[in-house]
């Protein structure tokens, strides 16, 4: 299974590698974008200057340093719309980026897919977690558009996934493992993550209250989970216990997330995931590889497992 890390700069970019990552991701802000549109409307899903690679020769510069390194690179275009307007410009960055010798470009927008799979058809293209391709119907309605990859969403089980790969053999699927869980469906998330301090909406406390009382148990304990986010810490995210299920169901990337996070937080989350992927392999008693997963998992976050970070909860038991 493949690592594959997020990469904000050329500085960081020898450390990710050095630590294990076999593939980077990322993007920039063209100028032309950031005059026109700005960078609350989003080209890659990151409305922060930290998470963006500052210039297209700063791009170059990494794609190669990957292929130096026999890895690869995909661009980041996974807005789940664009509007007309944009459609030029998209292509004209990915045009440049093509040049430059990018391995794939991982997107959403259905038109955009469309559009590339037409003007690069040698060009790998990633269905992205916000195409919210939840179902093997899905995923097999965007390869045929021209996708060969799929970054399966994160509400998924792993029962789910393993019905997908199974289903749609002619994709390559890709599953997130460390940091950055989210408690909404992405796919159908509408909440604009703009604040300066990285504080997102679905983290800031607020009360639910029930229209009618009394409330139902569902409802109940549905608020109840709702407010506990407030109070969990989604960076901590954590798949760790599922690899060597993840490996059983054909799933061929493990996916990190953090954009815009410190590099050393990089670094520590690729070789977090390098050293389970080995002890996935060496160690055939699951229940000790778990126990060591979990112990991990607290000696890297500072906090014991829990099931509102946990990626995979069906391996998630209360301490």
């Amino acid at each position: 299974m493949r690592i594959i890390s997020p990469v904000d700069n050329l500085a960081e970019a020898q450390g990710l590698l050095d630590a294990g990552a076999d593939e980077l991701y990322g993007g920039y802000v063209p100028a032309a974008w950031a005059r026109e549109f700005g960078l609350l409307a989003s080209i890659n899903q990151r409305t922060f200057a930290e998470a963006q690679i500052g210039s297209f020769d700063e791009l170059a510069a990494i794609i190669a340093l990957v292929h130096e390194r026999n890895g690869r690179f995909s661009l980041t275009l996974n807005a789940p719309f664009y509007a007309e307007a944009m459609l030029p410009h998209l292509l004209a960055y990915v045009d440049e980026a093509v040049a430059a010798g990018i391995d794939g470009v991982i997107l959403a927008d259905l038109g955009l897919l469309r559009l590339l799979a037409r003007r690069h058809p040698r060009l790998p293209l990633h269905a992205s977690t916000l195409a919210h391709l939840g179902n093997s119907e899905a995923v097999r309605f965007f390869h045929a558009q021209g996708i060969s990859r799929a970054v399966l969403p994160r509400h998924l089980s792993l029962a789910e996934m393993t019905t997908i790969t199974a289903r749609v053999p002619g994709v390559r699927f890709d599953a997130f493992l460390l940091v950055g869980k989210c408690p909404n469906t992405e796919g159908l998330c509408t909440f604009h993550h703009s604040s300066p301090d990285r504080i997102w909406p679905c983290e800031i406390p607020y009360q639910l209250t029930a229209l009618e009382e009394p409330a139902s148990p569902r409802l109940v304990a549905a608020m109840a989970r709702q407010a506990s986010w407030a109070t969990t810490n989604r960076r901590h995210g954590c798949g760790l216990c599922a690899i060597p299920h993840l490996a059983a169901a054909g799933i061929d990337g493990l996916k990190l997330v953090g954009r815009g996070a410190p590099a050393a937080q990089k670094v520590k989350n690729i070789l977090l995931a390098r050293d389970f992927l080995r002890l996935a392999i060496n160690l055939k008693d699951f229940d000790d590889y778990r126990r060591q997963a979990r112990r991990a998992h607290r000696q890297r976050f500072g906090s014991p497992c829990s099931p509102n970070v946990c990626y995979y909860p069906e391996f998630y038991e209360a301490e």
